[in-house]
């Protein structure tokens, strides 16, 4: 059985020109793998809340699975682009509601999230993702 991780950048619509929507982060090791598309805190750990949204995960990661390791070294979106709202790793807890107040703080940093569907509560004015995202996303 094959299991996919996600492709690099998958969820990216669009993004400023060169690499100005990208940064570098620091991800603490012990977090086990995280996909693209994961939303992260500013200190590199994934975003458990709306409040600590900092960036997107550009490429999947693997932080390992003890915390006593080293930090990696990760790409993530932090501005200036549009994501595919679906394309976005969520729980499988997280309700409409969580992904619009994440929506909303990614909107906040300059990131648009863009959806096929719309969950209930997003903002009206915000234009539907196309049916298919692009693979990877481009400069």
């Amino acid at each position: 059985m094959i299991t996919s991780t996600g492709n690099t950048a998958e969820f990216l619509l669009s993004e400023a020109e060169g690499e100005r929507s990208r940064a570098l982060f620091h991800l603490p090791a012990g977090q086990g793998y995280l996909r693209p598309g994961t939303i992260l805190a500013a200190d590199g750990t994934v975003a458990m809340a709306s409040g600590d949204t900092a960036a997107v995960l550009y490429g999947g990661v693997d932080t390992g699975t003890s915390s006593s390791g080293p930090a990696v070294k990760a790409t993530a979106i932090d501005r200036d682009a549009e994501v595919h709202g679906e394309l976005l790793q969520w729980g499988e807890t997280d309700t409409d509601a969580i992904k619009v107040a994440y929506a909303a703080a990614l909107g906040d940093r300059g990131i648009r999230v863009r959806w096929t569907q719309r969950p209930e509560g997003a903002e009206t004015d915000q234009a539907d993702a196309p049916d298919e995202a692009p693979a990877g996303g481009g400069d």
